[in-house]
């Protein structure tokens, strides 16, 4: 089981100073559903900050730890607490004097110690001396995941391996820049390795349609090339090698490349199938067995086909998907698009809500990288997202990870719909705000907020006055509505914002970053 219970910062260069509880320590051995954190708080409270400094600070112990890099890189002063199984660990980052006027920043490393108030200032640690262990003994999560729909999110962007400690789930594809399809493709890579490898994947994958209610059918859709040669259900090993190793062939009428111009696969078939008779003759065989069996549809105009793969309606056979992927690094085929279906009609998942394409896109991610102990960082969960959705959001992560308890997902956000699907027990909220002289604070706001109407968390959790919300929830839904179906009404959204322009608001009320979306949503249309 692994739960983060706290941190504090200091001279943090965008966060300041700062304290946060973000478990509840009675609840923290509770280890029947993963645990949940939120923080909230208006904009400009350093929220998404927080993620990136708690993934830095375990990626970089941990990458301290496992390989030869000797250098911890963190422009700040830090005390974290965390449960690992049934030990407790602490890492506090300490000042050792060298001389009378030079000091350098080390860290002090603690297992179990006794946890009060009075004891968790960096002043205080030379007590229990006895319970400072040696680095090379401190455990860490078995995974860092970070996930995030917006484009300018403040994770690390690295193109993360299988079995790396961090994984970063982020929507931008290089450390810059954000592509459609780069995510369609990555989403197509984690279907095949995670559907023969991860059990629970396509299981999660049918909740999470359900979820967003689509039906039964998630279909990776690809198109034939080179029709003539590859599907014409005749084909044969030697046509077969021939295009790889002597395609230049003047009486090889299926190529007419030039001998020092070959495909670009043939590195791959080099590598995998050349002189292996039998894996050749495998991948005959079944190109011929698609094409005479009916598993390739007609496409309009042209003499290419499409083979589509459903990973739900009809799930493929795990000895399929490995031939799949290796068609299309050999280039025979090549990614058209995933189909999903909604009220009995095929959509392309380009075609379908931000929101739907978001949580698809983001959940699909984590699926695939979970393992027990895991720390998940999510931010802003709700963007796009229809109200319905954010109300039911957690609800969800708890279900489709329930055999995942020894997880941690912490969560930053400022919606109120969130946290009314936040169940005690295995919860805690953390709200974040700026004080009189623009300091950052947080309360740990130990209340069960499940089921709680958005009046009451306005009002209790958020503090704003709840008088005018039953007169504007309605047109509060509706404007969220419209924007996370990416709706064209213009007229009906400028009607909506105009009415809750009208009221009066502070700086750090939701509401105010609702309508501030709302108008560059306005002004896009």
């Amino acid at each position: 089981m692994f739960r983060i219970e706290y941190l504090s910062l200091s001279n943090h260069p965008q966060l300041g100073k700062i304290e946060l509880f973000l478990s509840d320590i009675v609840e923290v051995n509770n280890v029947a559903k993963p645990y949940t954190s939120v923080i909230i708080g208006p904009n400009g409270t350093g929220k998404s900050f927080i993620l990136r400094t708690i993934s830095d600070i375990f990626t970089q112990f941990n990458i301290f730890q496992t390989s030869g890099v000797r250098n911890i890189n963190l422009p700040f002063d830090f005390h974290i607490r965390y449960k690992l199984g049934n030990d407790t660990f602490e890492i506090i980052s300490h000042l050792q004097a060298l001389t009378k006027s030079k000091e350098k920043k080390t860290y002090l490393f603690y297992k179990n110690r006794p946890f009060i108030v009075k004891h968790i200032t960096l002043k205080t640690t030379n007590l229990f001396k006895s319970h400072e262990i040696k680095f090379a003994n401190v455990l860490f999560p078995n995974h860092i995941i970070v996930n995030s729909v917006m484009l300018n999110d403040r994770f690390l962007f690295k193109n993360s391996l299988s079995n790396d400690f961090y994984q970063y789930l982020g929507a931008r594809s290089t450390s810059s820049t954000a592509s459609t399809k780069s995510a369609v493709k990555g989403v197509i890579n984690k279907l095949f390795n995670e559907s023969v490898n991860n059990p629970d994947f396509l299981d999660n994958l049918n909740e999470l349609l359900g979820f967003l209610e689509f039906e039964n059918k998630f279909e990776v859709e690809y198109n034939t090339k080179l029709h003539k040669l590859f599907f014409t259900g005749n084909l044969t090993v030697n046509d077969f090698k021939q295009y790889y190793e002597y395609w230049w062939d003047e009486k090889f009428i299926y190529s007419k490349r030039a001998r020092n111009n070959p495909i670009w696969s043939k590195p791959f078939y080099d590598k995998y199938y050349k002189n292996d008779e039998n894996k050749i003759k495998g991948v005959v065989d079944f190109l011929n067995e698609i094409t005479t069996s009916g598993k390739l549809a007609d496409k309009y105009k042209s003499t290419s086909k499409f083979l589509k793969v459903d990973f739900i309606g009809s799930r493929i056979d795990k000895n399929e998907v490995w031939k799949i992927i290796d068609l299309e690094k050999l280039d025979i085929i090549n990614v058209n698009g995933i189909n999903l279906k909604k009220n009995n009609s095929s959509l392309n998942i380009n075609d379908i809500s931000s929101g739907e394409y978001h949580l698809l896109i983001s959940l699909i991610g984590v699926f695939s990288k979970i393992k027990e102990n895991s720390l998940v960082l999510i931010d802003e969960p709700e963007i796009s997202l229809h109200p319905n959705w954010q109300m039911k959001y957690i609800t969800f992560l708890k279900k489709v990870f329930s055999n995942y308890p020894s997880c941690h997902f912490i969560l930053t956000s400022h919606s109120h719909f969130l946290l009314s699907d936040l169940e005690g027990e295995s919860s805690a909220v953390t709200a974040l705000r700026r004080n009189k002289d623009n300091k950052l604070e947080s309360t740990l706001i130990k209340a069960d907020t499940f089921g709680w109407s958005a009046e009451d968390i306005l009002y209790n959790v958020f503090n704003v006055r709840s008088v005018r919300n039953y007169f504007i929830q309605a047109d509060l839904t509706d404007l969220l509505g419209l924007i996370s179906e990416n709706s064209t009404n213009k007229i009906k959204i400028k009607s909506l914002v105009n009415k809750l322009n009208h009221l009066q608001t502070s700086e750090n009320d939701p509401l105010t970053a609702v309508l501030t979306e709302a108008n560059i949503y306005l002004d896009k249309l």
